[in-house]
């Protein structure tokens, strides 16, 4: 079967019902188009993960597509940001940093704000790629637990860095702080030439899209001051 993710073509054969379900809305249309690339995952590699991560074998499986998955994007210029990714207006926003930051709350703000004016580009790992040097976040199938993703493209305008706090604010952050912070919420290579590849578009996203810290709390007023800050600011 071939799938059309992020402007790829990617071959590959789910076995089980996680990868096989959260794949359907990225089944390709032309069956017949040459693949970019095949994920080619072995029982093998699912219950060595299982051996290491204890996990049923459909979820086992949906990881190790989602880790060859990366793998294959970072030489074809494309990498995951784990973050929470939302559009308005065919405009990207991600929010990421670490785990309890509070990136599902602040995207659910999102969707009681803008209801249906707002698509849920994905709320783990999308992906992004550059596009006539253009920044695009892009849907995936890999999007964590809750499964809210969207098979969609849109320029990536703004990236913030979230903390939870009781007062609303937010600022824009220097280019070694959004390096850091970048490195932090993708997967790391252990080989040189993926790693070089990875830092070279980290730099060519940093001199197109501005990041952001933003402290907020759960309310109405910290999307407005997201989406108000960002929504402008892009360099392209």
């Amino acid at each position: 079967m071939i799938y059309s993710i992020c402007g790829f073509n990617v071959e590959y054969t789910p076995q089980y019902h996680r990868l096989t379900a959260r794949s359907e809305k990225y089944i390709a249309e032309d069956q017949n188009v040459t693949p970019d690339f095949s994920l080619d995952i072995t029982e093998d590699e699912i219950n060595e993960h299982i051996e290491n991560y204890p996990m049923t074998e459909s979820q086992a499986e949906y990881v190790v597509a989602g880790i060859k998955f990366y793998r294959a994007i970072i030489l074809r210029g494309a990498f995951f940001l784990h973050s929470a990714a939302m559009a308005v207006d065919g405009k990207g926003f991600a929010f990421t940093g670490p785990c309890g930051a509070g990136k599902s709350t602040h995207a659910s703000l999102w969707r009681q704000h803008f209801g249906a004016d707002v698509i849920s580009v994905n709320d783990d790992k999308p992906a992004i790629r550059f596009f006539d040097d253009v920044p695009y976040i892009c849907g995936t199938p890999f999007s964590g637990k809750h499964d809210i993703n969207a098979n969609v493209r849109v320029p990536l305008y703004g990236i913030a860095i979230l903390s939870q706090n009781p007062q609303n604010s937010m600022h824009r952050v220097s280019t070694s702080e959004a390096m850091k912070v970048l490195m932090e919420q993708t997967l790391r290579s252990d080989t040189a030439e993926e790693m070089g590849a990875l830092f070279n578009m980290f730099d060519k996203l940093l001199t197109k899209v501005p990041v952001y810290k933003l402290n907020c709390n759960i309310s109405d007023e910290a999307v407005l001051l997201s989406y108000n800050t960002m929504k402008d600011n892009a360099n392209f």
